[in-house]
């Protein structure tokens, strides 16, 4: 989680009568008090004559607008991580699930752009730890979380057709497997924790489905990064792989779009801290500051007038 967010986005909304209230304002004041008793044809001339102002050169009508904005803008909570994450940073993996079933491995290509985009995600983890596994008819753990991107990334470049040694393409074995090792006693929890399955589609029915539905039980998220088919192979199950991603309480995505996809799983993992108890901890809520700059905005209004 980086750059600026808002612990209570709902509050922004709080804008949009305020800017309602100040067009209409602006617009009464550009037509005067007088427009409702002088022929509209005249309006011009007597402003042209310097007989009539049409109120637009005073601008301290809209400091109060100015001031009714800052206040939705504080209490919507704009905030900054705060340095030293790593306690919660800990508490929700990513975790890469590669297939390495014959329809992904027996191609070159398409082994590579699944290699190229776990790597991707990788690189987007921001030192966020994350692990891997890898699957065809069965399920193994090739590294638990770590905050060591090199040696998974060494990882993901050592895969290749004979890593996994039983041909096949379960998926649900996969998640299930997923969810002993980090749903145990000993173990942070699942709560958080994203799960990325870079695949072709290749088994995901009914039994995957419930698996990524019991993960989001728990807490996780499930998301699909979708591998283009080999020669001569099926078509990716592009729609099983929704309803799997949906079902997990993510989404899945082409593996042409690995950032989109990375995106989205931060801005999920940012929304579900602010909603953490433990937020205030590791975010700056930046709000309160915008209370002084009210009392700045609306200082001019109590100025002497002559």
């Amino acid at each position: 989680m980086s750059g600026l967010f808002f612990l209570r986005p709902l509050w922004l909304l709080a804008l949009l009568p305020v800017a309602a209230a100040a067009l209409w304002l602006r617009r009464r004041r550009v037509a005067g008090a007088w427009s409702s008793v002088i022929d509209p044809a005249l309006l011009p001339a007597l402003r042209r004559l310097g007989l009539m102002q049409d109120g637009r050169g005073d601008a301290s009508a809209l400091l109060p607008f100015a001031a009714a904005a800052l206040l939705p803008l504080a209490l919507s909570g704009p905030a900054v991580s705060r340095s030293g994450m790593a306690e919660f940073r800990a508490l929700d993996p990513l975790v890469l699930v590669l297939d390495l079933s014959p329809s992904v491995v027996a191609e070159d290509r398409v082994l590579a752009e699944l290699q190229a985009g776990a790597a991707g995600l990788l690189d987007a983890a921001q030192g966020r730890p994350a692990g891997m596994m890898v699957y065809a008819a069965d399920a193994y753990l090739a590294s638990a979380p770590t905050t060591d991107a090199e040696s998974l990334r060494g990882l993901i470049g050592a895969v290749k057709r004979d890593t996994v040694p039983v041909a096949g393409s379960r998926p649900d074995i996969a998640l299930s497997m997923a969810r002993d090792l980090f749903a145990g006693v000993e173990t942070p929890g699942l709560a958080g924790a994203d799960l990325v399955l870079v695949t072709d589609g290749g088994g995901a029915g009914p039994r995957a489905v419930e698996e990524a539905a019991r993960l989001a039980h728990d807490g996780a998220r499930v998301w699909a990064l979708v591998l283009p088919a080999a020669a001569g192979a099926p078509a990716p199950d592009a729609a099983g792989l929704a309803a799997l991603a949906g079902a997990g309480g993510g989404a899945a995505f082409p593996v042409a779009e690995a950032a989109t996809l990375a995106d989205r799983i931060a801005r999920a993992r940012t929304a579900r801290l602010v909603r953490e108890d433990a937020a205030g901890q590791g975010t700056r809520d930046l709000g309160p500051w915008f209370l002084p700059l009210c009392l700045v905005v609306l200082f001019p209004l109590f100025r002497r007038r002559r």
